[in-house]
């Protein structure tokens, strides 16, 4: 087929032009990106990776200059039907490839994505109660046997069971953190909290010393587990990865919290909404970056309906209680119960529906009513068997999350995904040592 006969191309990263310093290159393609160093370092360190999709020959060789005016070795491929760039980066970097002082065009990377339909790809999960209540009774028993030695193993075996039983796409997801790891995690946790306790009976001042730096280091404690997880998450063979700094778990766990409480809870759902925002847009699948869209008015719009349903069941708590004094009591836990199923139900909703993975998008349609009915009966099931029926509570959860969460797709996501496989290639073989224990209290 001749270059003329084909609509659709990409430019795929090939490598740095000999006589241009690796550095300089970097730097020059975070600022041409107006994205970060770690970023570009990223793109710099694969083999294959797609800058920019869906456009057409003319495009696609202004591409190819204005990235080897910056030391940047690409080819221009026919269009394989993946885009591999946010769509932010994209508009700015074609807008910078234009040389238009800023302004936007439009080119065949608008009509490409146009004219691939949304498709909803559900999540599916095929776990069964009884199947996993057998992997549960025996982690329990072996962990209590074991003097809790064995929970680091019963953490692997929970986790690669649901994950292993959630599919999208045909594809289950994978987890394959090493036990040993997770172990010694656990170990330095509890001598950290042994020294604490001991600190605390012998001085009040070294307890204080101690609660200090358990709040120091907090954020490490943080960014180390969300790290560690990521990496041994997979789907179709393509990790997770975090990379999410200290600094930044610092301002979103710690600062904006004690803001918060200065403010008497004013700033608390702006410290929430920061937290969300640090967990989901410092995560990506191999090198496609999550992108968080949602804003921090709808976190106070979730926050000030709680304390409307507060006000409420606090009144019509205080005017069961004047009529008969037991009937208070239901009717406050009724509303303790309403409260953490909207709050559940409308933060996931809100998290899921402003994530997106490159031109992939996710959709969550919880409802309050049906997630309501699901925590009750799991509840009493829990309670009615003394606490057997937890493992049949954690599948019914699983599934309805499954059921109520979706991907709104463009295009093939084996495609995706096996871009994405060509990506971290030879970058994933090297990060073993960087993920070496998971670290959390």
């Amino acid at each position: 087929m001749s270059d003329s006969a084909i609509d659709s191309f990409q430019v795929v990263y090939s490598g740095v032009l000999p006589g241009f310093s690796h550095t300089d290159v970097r730097t020059a393609m975070a600022k041409l990106f107006k994205t970060t160093e770690e970023k570009a370092e990223r793109i710099l360190a694969s083999n294959r990776a797609v800058i920019k999709a869906g456009i057409d020959q003319a495009m696609g060789e202004k591409y190819l200059e204005k990235l080897s005016s910056i030391g940047i070795a690409a080819q221009l491929k026919p269009e394989p039907a993946i885009v591999a760039i946010t769509s932010d980066a994209a508009t700015t970097f074609t807008a910078a490839v234009a040389g238009g002082g800023g302004e936007r065009i439009s080119t065949n990377a608008g009509a490409a994505t146009k004219h691939k339909a949304e498709e909803h790809v559900p999540f599916v999960f095929t776990g069964n109660g009884f199947e996993y209540f057998k992997i549960w009774i025996v982690n329990i028993l072996l962990s209590v046997i074991t003097l809790g030695i064995y929970s680091a193993w019963a953490k692997v075996r929970n986790k690669q069971y649901f994950y292993g039983n959630t599919l999208l796409d045909g594809a289950s997801f994978s987890y394959t953190a090493n036990p040993v790891k997770i172990l010694i995690g656990r170990i330095i946790a509890f001598v950290f909290f042994v020294v604490y306790a001991v600190a605390g009976e012998l001085s009040i001042v070294a307890g204080i010393i101690m609660a200090g730096l358990l709040l120091v280091i907090m954020p490490w404690v943080i960014c180390k587990s969300l790290r560690f997880n990521a990496h041994y998450s997979r789907y179709r063979n393509v990790p997770f990865v975090f990379h999410g700094r200290m600094g930044e778990a610092a301002m979103a766990f710690l600062l904006w919290p004690l803001l918060g409480a200065i403010t008497l809870g004013i700033l608390m759902p702006y410290a929430y909404y920061q937290q969300q925002k640090f967990i989901y847009n410092n995560h990506s699948y191999g090198t496609a970056d999550f992108d968080f869209r949602a804003t921090v008015g709808a976190y106070y719009g979730i926050f000030l309906l709680i304390l409307g349903i507060f006000v409420v069941g606090g009144i019509a708590a205080f005017l069961a209680g004047m009529v008969l004094p037991p009937l208070a009591f239901p009717v406050i836990a009724a509303m303790y119960l309403v409260v953490f199923a909207y709050f559940v139900v409308a933060t996931s909703n809100l998290n899921y529906n402003n994530i997106h993975v490159r031109e992939h998008r996710f959709k969550a349609r919880w409802k309050v009513q049906s997630y309501f009915w699901l925590m009750c009966t799991n509840t009493l099931g829990i309670l009615f068997t003394l606490g057997f029926f937890i493992p049949w509570a954690r599948v019914r959860t699983a599934r309805y999350k499954a059921r109520h969460t979706s991907v709104l797709a463009v295009g093939d996501l084996d495609s995706f995904a096996a871009a994405e496989r060509d990506a971290v290639g030879p970058v994933g073989e090297g990060m073993g040592d960087l993920f070496d224990i998971e670290v959390g209290f």
